[in-house]
């Protein structure tokens, strides 16, 4: 199963969905267009996780398994015979075999819908911005990251995890800057900037990813490198150029964790696999 995983972080991670199809009936589904950031493994349950919190659970039965196409291969089983088909820049990643199948939105406590009010949801045009600025400079625990607090869905509605490290590459935010440290202008200046790409009238809703799924690549503002970790009471990805997000550095809690940041170099797909690996090996 491990081996499996491998071969389908390699194929999904970082790369956006152009077409969803399944034979279970489904509480929720995930959205074409949104990108896949995680996969989890755990004995024969294999999870897949969109950059919008959604998550995909499957079930594998002794003999099911997840198996990779390219366009124009011809499978190895029926099509009448697969379960979930994903599919991702020219290939149908899909699954056969698994005793059960869930979808739902990845649990992260402190932003649960049943533990406060929703937030305006940023893509609706008469939305008061002001609104989620004021919640934004209010926030309950003006201590906590603002990379953290841009996926509150009590603050506002519909910054999916690319558009967080997007944003804050646009406004050179540090992301373990306390959201408490940011002033009203800077509030404005990242939820404006959301609104636009929401709404597609944002120059950023245009152009290439400046650093989401860039890991190791050069940052075409300062030339330092992009690195991804993870981030947050959700461990969610975070992609960031250590050399030119440095707003509020200063009141940045020092020490922030890197530890689990991808070495330069190696797919953060292979990187998760050998920890996974390495962890396995010392229970055993």
């Amino acid at each position: 199963m491990q081996h499996n995983a491998s071969a389908l972080r390699t194929a999904l991670m970082g790369q956006k969905m152009s077409s969803f199809e399944t034979s279970e009936s489904l509480i929720v589904s995930p959205k074409v267009g949104r990108t896949i950031e995680e996969l989890r493994v755990e004995n024969r349950s294999i999870e897949i996780i969109w950059d919008d919190g959604l998550a995909l659970k499957t079930e594998m039965k002794l003999r099911g398994s997840w198996r990779i196409f390219h366009d124009g291969e011809k499978w190895s089983k029926t099509k009448k015979s697969a379960q979930v088909i994903i599919g991702v820049d020219e290939m149908s990643v899909v699954c056969f075999g698994a005793r059960e199948i869930e979808a739902y939105h990845d649990f992260d406590l402190r932003r649960h819908p049943m533990l406060g009010r929703l937030g305006p949801e940023l893509a609706d045009p008469r939305v008061d911005l002001n609104d989620c600025v004021d919640r934004l400079m209010n926030y309950e625990n003006p201590d906590e990251t603002i990379a953290d607090v841009l996926l509150d869905q009590r603050v506002m509605r519909g910054i999916g995890n690319v558009h967080r490290c997007e944003l804050l590459w646009a406004c050179e935010l540090h992301p373990w800057a306390k959201v408490g440290s940011l002033s009203v202008d800077e509030c404005l200046e990242l939820v404006s900037l959301a609104a636009g790409v929401l709404r597609g009238n944002s120059l950023l809703a245009s152009t290439e990813l400046a650093v989401y799924g860039k890991h190791g690549k050069i940052c075409t503002r300062c030339s330092g490198q992009v690195r991804v970790t993870h981030h947050g009471e959700a461990n969610r990805v975070l992609y960031w150029c250590v050399d030119c997000q440095v707003r509020h550095t200063d009141v940045t809690s020092q020490g922030y964790v890197i530890k689990h940041d991808a070495p330069l170099g190696v797919h953060p797909a292979e990187h998760l696999y050998l920890s996974e690996l390495a962890r396995v090996r010392k229970s055993v």
